[in-house]
């Protein structure tokens, strides 16, 4: 009976390793095509001296380098492989050092020995950039690299994709018709959705039998070459070190240091890229400087055994995630399955018909071109508009400009240019706004209602309180900035509100200049209070200022704020009257109603009275009507604690609590008591009442709650545009508050 229960148990593991070898597979076959990438290229350009170099180079990228991955135990997620872009940088940095030998003719009339050479001196300079790799994750400044801009990462895949493409037209061109419907064919199964009976297979499996099919009737005379895969090992990098010319070696490793350090760079972006990818669609996420380490030693293996670059893989990554991929059987099964697979079919796929190589390049260009990119062009030739809304949309140009610069120059040329323009597009932002400003309490200030005393106090008053909202990463670029807002601040100023919420990270030069701010300022007399500590991101920073003596800290940047406000109200030198009660004859909700219809109203509620810190109604309780405000103050918050974000406040002649009137759902927030509160009840039971009575004035009170909603989310569109902007909010209304999210 114990064997029974055992056998049972291990059910679900065996089911679980089973869907794990699946989803390997399915990423083994989703990205055969960049398996075969360094075939295919090494091939169209080096033509038949290539092709030994193409397959080895394809089959230890994909088992050798990929294994590194799995011992040295990375994202599972993450499944490594040969990339587009940087086998294109390492493809044009050996035809660089082709060109480079003084032998040399050219392509055209490559030699063996000139192969050997620009082999043996590439993998050397792609070892060093494995080892720059390295470096950047020791260093940890993995995250850095992140913030490089997207245009470079379309403008390198979408040149890259070019490449392919020409590619692909020069083996049709030296081919048949048949190779031409051979690769259209192949190209067509793979975007088309296919049919019912196939949607089981992938896409490019689909697209390979079709072009199989097709090669075996049009080209029956391919076969074959026995054996044609074996001399591949004598393209080990250790191999073509030895025979290297001593004279020459230092000129070419000069000659190729660009675009060795190209390459570098285009490794990092590709692997982030996927990173960001799959974080964003499924929520797995990296520790960048770990898997930059993983990534230069996959890299330094495949330098050393005559690999290519492999990064992580986009498609396999996805796929292998789609199919239950979750753990490393699923990893261990795509790189065997692949290794298999480019052992036993070696034979067949360096003598594969010009159709089929050709149709292999367009699927792997579809796979690299950037959709969002190719969907902009769209718009911009159907509607013959380059411009977006009047503004010139910078990232769609420079990506364009990269594409152009690769295809009918380098790789190399496109990556600098684009990084060059990027920094000038982001210094010229920065330049305006580096970190932040100080803005005051005539530009932004608390949800608090206040009065209208106090409103005139605050504005009377305005320069005493500032508030500086820190964003984005501080690093040693821009910490002399933030050391330099201490002398731009008003000298009037008593009370500060820093905000740290937005800071995504920080290296030491960056928190040592956020505590020299504060120190700064307390020698001045100033009063600091930090707000967002618990909301960054930022480990370091909490880890810096959470226990830093001297400061108070609040909630978010509102609460904050309305403690500066406070305390400049307290040492105002002409009373700030608080707001009055206001009686419900004054309430927005009856405006316009006549005496008698706002007694037949008064009738049907009741007077209620709720003690500060208590609440009104909770998130997710069902609405039990409107509360019309005649004393004391209510915070809207996003749940029910008294530290969660403050939505809005509200006060006497103002109601809350009507969304759950119009929509009949529960509360989507809660209201909380800021002091005693005198309020009126209009239950739902009476708003029926009034319907099926009295009609005309239950319309009037629909129509206020109509016009009163549509200030409020005309007040909330234009602060999110202002934050959208970066700039400060302005002084609103001292009698309305924003939206009700109740």
């Amino acid at each position: 009976m114990q064997t029974i229960q055992d056998n049972n148990s291990q059910g679900p593991l065996v089911s679980a390793k089973h869907t794990e070898i699946r989803a390997g597979i399915e990423a083994a076959l989703q990205g055969l095509p960049a398996a075969l990438v360094p075939i295919l290229l090494f091939q169209g350009v080096f033509g038949s001296l290539g092709l030994g170099a193409g397959f080895w180079a394809a089959l230890v990228t994909a088992t050798a380098a990929a294994a590194v991955s799995l011992l040295m135990r990375g994202q599972v997620a993450m499944l490594f492989g040969s990339r587009g872009a940087s086998l294109s940088v390492y493809v044009a940095l050996v035809v660089h050092l082709v060109q480079a030998q003084p032998a040399s003719n050219g392509l055209s009339a490559l030699t063996a020995v000139q192969l050997s050479t620009a082999m043996g001196a590439a993998s050397l300079l792609y070892l060093g950039a494995s080892g720059l790799i390295v470096l950047v994750a020791l260093a940890r400044v993995g995250n850095v690299f992140r913030m490089i801009p997207a245009p470079v990462n379309s403008g390198i895949a979408n040149g890259t994709a070019l490449g392919f493409c020409w590619l692909a037209i020069k083996h049709v061109m030296s081919g048949s018709s048949a190779a031409l419907l051979t690769a259209l064919v192949m190209v067509t199964c793979f975007l088309v959705r296919p049919p019912a009976l196939l949607k089981k297979l992938p896409s490019v499996v689909i697209a390979l039998i079709c072009g199989i099919a097709i090669a075996l009737v049009l080209e029956p005379h391919v076969t074959p070459l026995a054996g044609a895969a074996t001399p591949g090992t004598r393209w080990v990098s250790l191999q073509l070190w030895q025979s290297l010319p001593q004279t020459e070696l230092v000129r070419l490793l000069i000659t190729g240091l660009p675009g060795a350090l190209t390459l570098a760079l285009v490794l990092i972006l590709e692997t982030f890229t996927t990173a960001g990818m799959m974080q964003t669609r499924f929520g797995v996420r990296i520790e960048p400087d770990h898997e930059l380490m993983i990534l230069g030693a996959s890299n330094a293996v495949s330098a050393v055994l005559g690999g290519t670059p492999i990064a992580m893989q986009p498609v396999r990554s996805m796929a292998n995630w789609v199919a239950g991929g979750r753990t490393r059987w699923s990893s261990v099964s795509a790189l065997v399955f692949t290794g298999i697979l480019l052992l036993f079919a070696g034979d067949w796929l360096i003598v594969l018909p010009a159709g089929m190589v050709a149709g292999l390049l367009l699927i792997q260009a579809c796979l690299q071109a950037d959709r969002v990119f190719l969907a902009n062009m769209k718009d911009i030739l159907l509607k013959r508009q380059w411009l977006v809304d009047g503004r010139l949309d910078i990232g769609f140009w420079i990506a364009f400009s990269m594409a152009l610069v690769a295809f009918f120059g380098s790789l190399v040329w496109a990556c600098s240019i684009g990084i060059a323009l990027s920094s000038l597009v982001v210094l010229r932002r920065v330049s305006t706004n580096l970190t932040a400003r100080w803005a005051y309490i005539d530009q932004v200030h608390s949800r608090r209602v206040r009065s209208a005393s106090e409103a005139a106090n605050l504005q009377r008053m305005a320069k005493r309180v500032a508030a500086l909202r820190l964003t984005g990463h501080l690093f040693f670029g821009n910490s002399t900035r933030l050391t330099q807002l201490v002398d731009e601040l008003h000298a009037d100023a008593r009370c500060v509100v820093l905000d740290v919420a937005r800071v995504t990270d920080v290296d030491p030069s960056g928190s040592a200049a956020i505590v020299w701010i504060i120190k700064a300022l307390q020698d001045r007399s100033i009063t600091v209070f930090l707000t967002g500590l618990a909301l960054t991101r930022s480990t370091e920073l909490h880890l810096v200022l959470q226990n830093f003596s001297g400061t108070q800290t609040a909630v978010d940047m509102d609460r904050g704020l309305e403690a500066c406000e406070e305390m400049v109200l307290q040492n105002a030198t002409v009373l700030a009257m608080p707001l009055m009660r206001t009686p419900l004859q004054g309430n927005v909700l009856v405006h316009d109603l006549s005496p008698e219809e706002i007694a037949l109203v008064l009738e049907l509620g009741e007077h209620r009275e709720v003690p500060k810190g208590q609440p009104l109604f909770k998130r997710d309780a069902q609405a039990d009507g409107i509360w019309l405000l005649e004393e004391g103050m209510v915070s809207i918050l996003a749940n029910d604690s008294t530290v969660s974000a403050r939505l809005s406040t509200f006060g006497p002649g103002q109601f809350v609590g009507e969304m759950g009137f119009i929509d009949g759902k529960t509360r989507s927030a809660t209201a909380m008591a800021d002091s005693t509160v005198a309020a009126f009840l209009l239950s739902r039971q009476a708003i029926e009442t009034l319907v099926r009575d009295q009609p005309a004035t239950a319309i009037k009170i629909t129509r206020n709650i109509a016009r009163e909603l549509s200030y409020r989310v005309r007040s909330t569109s234009a602060l999110v545009a202002e934050e959208a902007n970066d700039e400060p909010s302005g002084w609103h209304n001292s009698t309305l508050g924003a939206p009700n999210q109740s």
